[in-house]
């Protein structure tokens, strides 16, 4: 009967579609229409190495997706978009005699009417989201999410510019269990018309009511910068100034208890493979931007790298408490990719190479939002100043993940729940200041100043915060041998009555003794101050470069660091890095890379450690449609040996490209759970013609750790119709 309802369903979809797509083609400027249709069967069979019993998974799955989207010009500047999106997909999981079905529909209409002129603009949109879930054995759900969005904007020539929008959002489901509406308006106002000069006002006002409470909040923030830059003495001498205040007031009325977000001052992302070391994350700002759709950079799909750690992270500046934190991705996932992730959380009191993180707990699986696109991860509070949440690239036995190349992160955030009993009103200040300065004294110096410097003062959520920054620096070159930069920062920050003082000093000498041979000397020393403990940190470093002929290239970096940290064992590393790229012709090249480090403790029971790594790379383009690729790796870590393959082949047999045969051989440590991993995949693209293309994946995997050895094979196609 329910396959009989599926076919039902479907048929009729397709009439709708197809009726709409005749009538709107002689109507609409410009009509795209897709379908894609996805298929997925996989089985694994899992052994127990100490019983030889076996336990046997089968998956099936067929998807089909439908999206209308079109634009009509009614008058020359007015403009109505419009559209839709239909999901339907059936899955079926078969574990021994257990057999569970599960149908899920997704309805996304939209419309949009926008005015814009060289002066002004205005627009109004709808768009709605329905998510109807149907499992056997338990109760249907049903998740809808209503929004209208308005914006009127002016630009007058020589004034200021100003927008003023709307939102109103309203999400529940069924059975009630979720009823709540924001509403958002929101000024902003721009003026630059004195060179050099910008002064940003912006204000908004959300109302957040709990329908099922009757419970809400009112939150109104102001902000106000304005930023200068100018340039003095023939341009010899450059400054860059801002100010910026935020006042923020925030009412709860009737409530005991409240969430709300932890500002982040620097977003961190990596990847390791040894979360709870170093190398230290790098900053990624593009994780706390605000921006929910635009892709950061991380990508834990296929295409990730699932061979170590994907590390994402937050620096607060202080030790602040944590409980929630919402990870949003960019596309909606399906039931059995979302459930296959696994978040370990970390903290650490800084951010080295040699950092230790210490574990806090894991969360798997983690809610994924129903009409949201983004993981929530709950735990008990933590207090930490470095917050960092790791995990693995989507695993290719994961039924359903072929589909699922690219999952690119887009931001992360980070709450907290306070009790706010016998209160119903926060304000909060928010003030900042930076000013930089950097002047050419000659043709071979030039010296620089940075100063930052916020006061945050809040009356109810957090205590008052301060942090001063001042930097200097200087460029000098001696000749056209030897060069000098040298950096001194230090910084103070304030909190609950907890100071921290870091001082930090850097300088390199570079030398570039001929065009094909370079070295750098870098020294550099850190400092920290949190009231009666401190640490250090110095490192000394020699980088050799060296072009030996044309296409054959070494380097030598050689290298020691000294810790001494808050808590804990004095450290030594010491460092030996090496390796050659050599391209004998334009059709190959090779890649060799050698690393030795070891870490000596003193009165840490855990001993010295030492790592080796040996890691060789080929590429090899015999022909215009043939590539070939092969990377042999070692890693030897305190005398526990692991080699690791990986092939890959890509033949176009035609020289126009539509049809391309893949195949990838790859070998994965998994040490989270003591495994090696091994994944065959042949696969297939072939564009069938202009409006349609077909995919087909096969997976042959082998997982084997000390307990059981599984075995997973799965065959996914994709076709796909663009018109």
């Amino acid at each position: 009967m329910k396959h009989i309802l599926f076919s039902s369903t479907f048929l009729l979809s397709l009439l709708i579609l197809t009726t709409t797509l005749f009538i709107s083609t002689a109507w609409a400027d410009d009509l795209i229409f897709r379908g894609l249709f996805r298929s997925s069967l996989s089985e694994t069979t899992t052994t127990s190495k100490s019983t030889g019993e076996s336990i046997s998974t089968d998956f099936s799955l067929f998807s089909q997706q439908y999206n209308l989207d079109f634009n009509k010009t009614l008058f020359p500047n007015l403009r109505l978009l419009g559209g839709a999106r239909y999901e339907l997909s059936d899955t079926t999981t078969t574990t021994g005699p257990v057999e569970t079905d599960a149908e899920e529909s997704l309805l996304r209409p939209y419309a949009e009417l926008n005015l814009n002129t060289p002066y002004y603009r205005a627009g109004i949109g709808y768009n709605t989201t329905r998510v109807e879930n149907s499992t056997a054995g338990f109760p249907d759900r049903e998740d809808t999410r209503d929004e209208w969005t308005g914006l009127l904007g002016w630009e007058p020539v020589g004034l200021p510019r100003f927008n003023l929008r709307y939102n109103n959002r309203h999400v529940y489901n069924d059975p009630k269990t979720v009823d709540f509406t924001e509403q958002l308006l929101s000024f902003d106002a721009i003026y630059d018309g004195v060179k050099g000069l910008e002064i940003d006002y912006y204000y908004n006002r959300l109302e957040d009511q709990n329908e099922l409470t009757n419970l809400g909040t009112t939150t109104q923030n102001h902000r106000f910068k304005i930023d200068y830059l100018g340039q003095f003495l023939d341009n010899r001498l450059s400054l860059n100034t801002y100010y910026t205040l935020n006042y923020r007031i925030f009412e709860f009325p009737g409530v005991d208890s409240l969430e709300t977000q932890v500002p982040p001052s620097v977003g961190l992302s990596g990847l390791s493979n040894t979360p709870d070391n170093g190398p230290a994350l790098a900053v990624n700002n593009a994780l706390i931007d605000g921006n929910f759709v635009a892709s950061s950079g991380v990508d834990i799909g296929l295409d990730g790298d699932e061979t170590t750690f994907t590390e994402i992270g937050l620096d607060f500046g202080v030790p602040v408490d944590v409980d929630r934190i919402l990870i949003w991705v960019d596309r909606r996932l399906s039931a059995s990719v979302a459930d296959s992730f696994s978040w370990d959380i970390y903290t650490s009191p800084d951010n080295l190479d040699t950092s230790t993180w210490t574990f806090y707990t894991t969360v798997s699986p983690a809610d994924f939002g129903a009409t949201e696109n983004r993981f929530e991860l709950a735990f008990s509070v933590l207090r930490a100043r470095f917050v960092k949440v790791v995990t693995r690239a989507l695993d290719p036995s994961v039924p359903d993940s072929a589909n699922f190349l690219n999952i690119f992160v887009t931001e992360l955030q980070a709450f907290r729940t306070v009790e706010v009993s016998g209160q119903d009103e926060d304000k909060s200040t928010d003030q900042n200041i930076n000013l930089q300065l950097r002047g050419r004294l000659s043709d071979k110096t030039i010296l620089g100043y940075n100063m930052f410097y916020r006061l945050r003062e809040q009356d109810v959520i957090t205590e008052k915060r301060s942090e001063l920054y001042n930097d200097v620096y200087l460029n000098y070159v001696f000749n056209r041998i030897f060069s000098f930069n040298a950096n001194l920062s230090n910084s103070d920050t304030e909190q609950g009555g907890v100071d921290t003082n870091t001082l930090i000093f850097g300088s390199s000498i570079r030398a570039n003794y001929l065009e094909t041979f370079q070295q750098t000397l870098t020294y550099s020393s850190t400092n920290e101050d949190v009231d009666s403990l401190s640490s250090e940190r110095r490192s000394l470093l020699l980088r050799n470069n060296a072009d030996l002929y044309a296409g054959w290239s070494m380097f030598l970096d050689m290298g020691i660091l000294w810790e001494t940290p808050l808590e804990g064992s004095d450290r030594t590393t010491t460092t030996l890095r090496t390796g050659t790229n050599l391209i004998p012709d334009d059709k190959l090249t090779l890649n060799l890379t050698y690393l030795y480090s070891k870490t000596e403790r003193s009165g840490d029971v855990s001993g010295d450690s030492t790592r080796t790594e040996l890691d060789l790379q080929a590429f090899f383009v015999p022909f215009r449609t043939l590539t070939l690729s092969g990377r042999w790796s070692l890693l030897e870590t305190n005398n526990q040996k692991n080699t690791l393959q990986t092939y890959n082949l890509n033949w176009s047999p035609f020289p126009d490209g539509t049809l391309q045969f893949f195949f990838n051989y790859v070998e994965t440590l998994r040490p989270e759970v003591d495994a090696k991993e091994r994944v065959i995949t042949p696969s297939l693209k072939w564009t069938l013609g202009r409006h349609l293309f077909l995919e087909l994946f096969y997976n042959i995997i082998k997982n084997e750790s000390p307990v059981a050895i599984s075995d997973t094979n799965s065959l996914n196609g994709n076709l796909r119709l663009i018109f």
